[in-house]
């Protein structure tokens, strides 16, 4: 329900050091919709550190589901694609995904840039109750792409 993304949206932090699929340990991920879906798939580019991949983003829904709460975030040319549950998502403050990926408890909360910087304590007990809220790795720092 939040596809197209209006704005940029930024990891910012989560419960896990580092991340195959999003740039390792480097900090400052950010995700960028491009447009509307084109046959199913949203075209998206993250940026991580000095690297960007454009990928596409397919949408599904659990087992016994109807809201889709599963992304298939595919790298272009690549075969492979990384399955990333919404656990929780809210279009106007954040959303917790788990990177099923990593690891069934690998957790990271993301947030559109218009709500960096603000009070984000809903969010952040969400993130506690759903995850493991201990260790949480902040992505997200002030020099991020400035």
């Amino acid at each position: 329900k939040c596809l197209p993304l209006q704005e940029k949206w930024y990891t910012l932090y989560r419960n896990y050091e580092s991340d195959p699929a999003f740039g390792g340990t480097d900090p400052c991920i950010e995700f960028t919709c491009l447009g509307p879906a084109v046959d199913g798939a949203f075209p998206f580019t993250i940026r991580y550190g000095d690297t960007s991949a454009n990928m596409t983003l397919t949408l599904s829904a659990s087992e016994g589901y109807t809201t889709q709460n599963l992304l298939h975030f595919q790298q272009i040319g690549q075969k492979e694609s990384m399955l990333v549950t919404a656990s929780y998502s809210d279009c106007m403050t954040c959303v917790v995904f788990r990177s099923t990926y990593i690891n069934e408890g690998a957790c990271s909360l993301i947030v559109p840039e218009s709500a960096l910087g603000k009070e984000l304590s809903c969010c952040d007990y969400l993130f506690d109750l759903l995850c493991d809220a201990t260790p949480k790795f902040n992505i997200y720092n002030e020099s991020c792409f400035k």
